[in-house]
This record gives C-alpha cells, sequence and structure tokens, in this order.
C-alpha cells in the first residue's frame, strides 16, 4: 500500500474506528446523531491532520428477538451512505446471537451443590478486534500516514497502539467516544487525545437526502430529527 501524502502540507493521519463500540458509547439511543459523516467528524476532531485513511469495523447486524426489528435495515442505509466517502473503508466480521446455559450471578446452588444455571441471548461481534489490530499494525509497519488514531475504549487494542509506536516507531492516538478514557489505554501516553463531544456529532451529519451511482436514499426515518441539509449530489454524494 503506497504511503498517503498531504496536499495541504499537515501530516497525514489514518483512523481506525471500532463500530460498535463507538455507537455503544456514544450514539446509543441517539438516533438523532446516527447519520454520521465520519470524515467531517475527522475534519473536526483532528483539523491539524490531513485525514487520508478511515476504516470502518462492524458486523452487519439481522434481526434478534425483543431488538427494533429495522435494526438491519437502518444499519444497511448507513454502510451505503459511508460507501460515498472517498477515505471510508468497510470492513466486516460476523454477527452471532447464540442461546447459552450460564450460571445465575449471584451465584445459586442447587439440591445437588451445583451452580443452578439459565438459558440466554448472547449477542456478539466475531472477528472485528482482530481486524481493527491487524489492519493498524500493518498500516503502521507499511509507513501509510503519519499518526494512527484509534476511536474506541476498548482497552484490548492497548498492544496494537503499542506495537505501532514501539516497533512501526509512528505516533498513536486516541479518539474516545465519550466519557473518560480506559486507563490501559491512557498508560499508552498516547500522542493526542481527542473526546467526541455530543456538538461534533450534531456537526457532523450527512444530509437526509443522498444520492450515489445506484441512485438517491434517505435517512432512517427513526433517524431524522437532527434538522441536516435535504440533499447532496455529486460523484461521491459529498
Amino acid at each position: 500500500m503506497p504511503t498517503l501524502t498531504s496536499t495541504a502540507g499537515k501530516p497525514t493521519a489514518a483512523v481506525y474506528v471500532d463500530g460498535f463500540n463507538f455507537f455503544r458509547r456514544a450514539l446509543h439511543g441517539r438516533g438523532d446523531l446516527k447519520w454520521l459523516d465520519l470524515e467531517l467528524l475527522c475534519s473536526h476532531l483532528l483539523p491539524t491532520y490531513d485525514v487520508g485513511q478511515i476504516r470502518y469495523f462492524t458486523a452487519r447486524v439481522r434481526h434478534v428477538e425483543g431488538r427494533n426489528p429495522s435494526g438491519p435495515q437502518n444499519q444497511e442505509a448507513y454502510l451505503r451512505a459511508l460507501a460515498t466517502l472517498p477515505s471510508v473503508s468497510l470492513h466486516f466480521g460476523t454477527f452471532r446471537a447464540d442461546k447459552r446455559w450460564m450460571a445465575l450471578s449471584p451465584l445459586e446452588r442447587d439440591a445437588a451443590g451445583e451452580p443452578r444455571r439459565v438459558r440466554v441471548r448472547k449477542i456478539e461481534e466475531k472477528g472485528t478486534d482482530v481486524s481493527l489490530a491487524s489492519h493498524m499494525v500493518c498500516d503502521a509497519m507499511h509507513d501509510l500516514v503519519d499518526a494512527y488514531f484509534l476511536l474506541s475504549n476498548d482497552s484490548d487494542f492497548a498492544e496494537a497502539l503499542r506495537l505501532v509506536r514501539s516497533r512501526a516507531r509512528r505516533q498513536v492516538g486516541l479518539i474516545v467516544p465519550a466519557g473518560a478514557a480506559a486507563r490501559e489505554l491512557l498508560r499508552l501516553e498516547p500522542d493526542e487525545i481527542r473526546v467526541v463531544r455530543e456538538g461534533n456529532l450534531r456537526d457532523s451529519q450527512f444530509p437526509d437526502r443522498i444520492v450515489d451511482e445506484l441512485g438517491g436514499f434517505s435517512r432512517p426515518k427513526a433517524w431524522r430529527e437532527a434538522g441536516a441539509p435535504f440533499c447532496r449530489t455529486g460523484p461521491r454524494a459529498g
């Protein structure tokens, strides 16, 4: 992969977005903010960098009993919107919803002294964390950009950031979705730390309607509360 160069004389940066962590921490219950243009968000958060690569890691969700039945359709519309952004690449893991027997908490025991168990539904994504860490380290070893920013608050990524700094000898940055950063990530002493504020999210919305090579499509109905511009057209729908 060739090194990305800046046309504005700024240091270059790549951002690695942990989609599920980001949505859970910063956007849960905020339909008015979910129609998020990641290029705009990164330009607001990192104005001194030329962000030439944004890698978005997620898994395609499917309908699960008791959850919003329109969730998969809403996500597909959002992924289509992200695909109109030239600096964004999409990377998919898998979504699993399994039924399992698990012990009660706090622990209870039956007459035989065995832990009482109940059947639960366990929802998880698989493969996205490994993919994100692998791409970040690989990009750094190939000297893709000057600085590598993680958009997540998952401490599992600490080792990937550590390798980028110690082996590739590149700058690392942390973008915290909301609230305080995880201690394990702070212990790395990132070169830069940003926190996503509600104002950043509100100022980074896609227009309600976007036109791509397949035609026009709109912000999901449940998300139409942000008052964004009505339409965006053009070869990149933006």
